[in-house]
């Protein structure tokens, strides 16, 4: 249906830009909270004789409190709880400049990404385009080796090689279906080059996203994605000019009510809900995989084909897809391996910590009764003896 309505750029766009909706949930938040605050009213000062003023009162918990404190809280106790008190800056979530500055430098690459797979489609064949944008396994475990986001590892080279030589079986074993393939390519080697430049950018977001904001903890997801729909909508509008004025893609809407559906569904299902998930799990996980999770999507198709029309698969499928699942699990296996191996390490190194700790606390206590027990040995003998 999509090749009646060769509009990558527009399709890309409007995708972009249902995550804008995701600005309605903060907005009305924030709406409800200035009502509420401005309809609230703080007693006049003359009606509290009996209660502390705000000044007395903070000058209470800042002095009185402290005082407390510092008579009755024992010095190692203190250090011991400015040491418990110490926060991780990774846990530190990010604020809404922080996430607006980062959904900017998302949305670009976001849009490059995914305007690259789309317009690679109407190049070169859909095996092709398939087999080159899942090359993205590579992309993401290069980068993410080079940031130290990912640990490179053999086994992690292996699960990618094998996802990627999947899609490429279960590519290939769907190459003959003319529905999927109703025309030959304009251009393979141009399609071929956009495909492998998605999954490049692809790599590249992922991690970005990884390295920046680390776990799910410190990000307003629905902030973020809002602010990447808001950026799409103000920003990359004047290229719609562009493209119709050099002839590239002419602006046109689409007139077949089911093209107008499948676009609305398609950026609904495919963009707004799909992504968010995709940012929730890439940070619980992986950036490397939730990649080769992706690749999924790909055997999964066709097994629909099977079920729902009574396609017949060959060996060819079924190698592949057995080969994406190794891949997928595969890199599981591994990143579940290294997680614990991290939470070993650092067990331990508490471990060695707290006897440190006790150790030195222990060399404080006997230095100390050994420094009393020479002061009264010296206080012993330094006594005048008797006539």
């Amino acid at each position: 249906m999509y090749q009646q309505y060769n509009k990558p750029f527009f399709i890309t766009y409007v995708n972009t830009a249902s995550f804008s909706l995701y600005l309605l949930g903060p907005l009305f938040k924030h709406f409800r909270r200035s009502r509420s605050s401005s309809t609230q009213k703080l007693p006049p000062l003359s009606s509290t004789k009996d209660t502390p003023s705000l000044q007395s009162y903070g000058s209470i918990s800042q002095t009185g409190s402290l005082n407390t404190l510092s008579s009755s809280t024992d010095p190692a106790q203190l250090e011991l709880g400015a040491g418990a008190g110490h926060i991780n800056p990774q846990d530190v979530p990010l604020s809404n400049r922080e996430i607006a500055q980062l959904s900017f430098a998302f949305c670009i690459l976001w849009f490059a990404a995914n305007w690259a797979t789309n317009a690679s489609l109407a190049y070169t064949t859909v095996a092709s385009s398939t087999i080159l944008a899942s090359m993205s396994g590579f992309f993401t475990l290069a980068i993410g080796a080079a940031l130290k986001t990912e640990n490179f590892s053999p086994l992690k080279l292996i699960a990618v090689c094998g996802s990627v030589i999947g899609v490429a079986l279960v590519s290939e074993s769907d190459r003959g279906n003319p529905h999927l393939e109703p025309t030959a390519p304009r251009s393979p080697l141009f399609g071929d080059f956009l495909a492998l430049m998605s999954a490049m950018f692809y790599g590249c977001y992922t991690v970005l996203l990884k390295v920046r904001i680390q776990n799910e903890s410190r990000v307003n997801m629905s902030l973020f994605f809002g602010f990447v729909g808001l950026f799409n909508l103000l920003l990359l509008w004047p290229v719609f000019g562009l493209l119709h004025w050099t002839g590239v893609e002419p602006f046109e809407l689409p007139h077949d009510s089911r093209i107008i559906w499948m676009i609305v569904i398609n950026a609904f299902v495919g963009t707004f809900v799909s992504d968010y998930l995709w940012l929730l799990s890439m940070l619980m996980t992986s950036p490397l995989v939730v990649t080769l999770g992706l690749s999924l999507t790909i055997p999964l198709a066709l097994l629909g084909d099977v079920v729902g029309y009574g396609r017949v698969l060959g060996l060819g499928y079924w190698i592949g897809a057995g080969l994406v699942l190794a891949g997928f699990f595969g890199v599981n296996g591994v990143a579940l391996t290294e997680r614990n191996e991290s939470e070993r390490r650092e067990e331990v190194a508490i471990q060695s910590a707290a006897s440190c700790a006790t150790a030195a606390v222990a060399a404080t206590t006997l230095v100390a009764e050994e420094r009393e027990e020479n002061e009264a040995f010296l206080r012993h003998h330094a006594t005048p003896s008797g006539p």
